[in-house]
């Protein structure tokens, strides 16, 4: 049986053979994706081999770092994968203005990208509040998930109000800054 993928074998599935190494798997993964892949690099780039080239890049790279990579959806991040190398050729071409307007048209609505960015976004958040000292994450969460005033807040913890303020301040600091680095790879 080796060598025989099932055509019903998911994308993730393969994924979690491929970090082991399957190379059946990846063949599989590649000719599942590679078309709609090279498809959407053609329409950015609008040529044909630099999109070729590009789609095949982005491959090489996902097997070098198989064993690395870890994502709850792997087609996701093959696209955006695909965008941002797309994106980066671009940056470093010489195009006409009939390419630059194209670029501009081209958007592609992916409700399993945004659902992977949604859930990135969600656990750098959760690990942002998680590497809070304790006593922060726990006024934090009392304001912002629990939704208690400071004075509550206060009165529970056996705090002053002004101490409550000063951890939900810090934690908010904390957050824009974490969000700011997130806000630079997404944007």
């Amino acid at each position: 049986m080796i060598g025989y993928i099932n055509d019903k074998v998911s994308p993730q599935k393969l994924a979690k053979r491929i970090s082991r190494s399957d190379r059946d798997a990846f063949n599989s993964l590649f000719e599942m994706l590679w078309e709609p892949m090279y498809l959407y690099a053609s329409s950015l780039i609008m040529n044909d081999s630099v999109a070729k080239d590009s789609v095949q890049e982005v491959w090489i790279d996902y097997w070098q770092r198989r064993e690395s990579i870890e994502v709850e959806n792997i087609k996701s991040y093959l696209f955006k994968a695909i965008r941002y190398k797309c994106y980066n050729t671009l940056r470093d071409m010489k195009f006409n203005q009939t390419q630059i307007e194209a670029a501009d048209e081209v958007y592609i609505n992916s409700d399993a990208e945004l659902q992977a960015d949604v859930i990135d976004l969600s656990k750098r958040i959760n690990q942002t509040i998680s590497n809070l000292p304790k006593r922060c994450q726990e006024v934090f969460i009392l304001s912002r998930m629990n939704h208690f005033n400071n004075s509550e807040i206060a009165e529970k913890l056996n705090i002053s109000q002004r101490s409550v303020e000063n951890q939900i301040s810090f934690a908010l600091r904390t957050l824009r800054k974490e969000l700011s680095i997130v806000k630079s790879l997404f944007f």
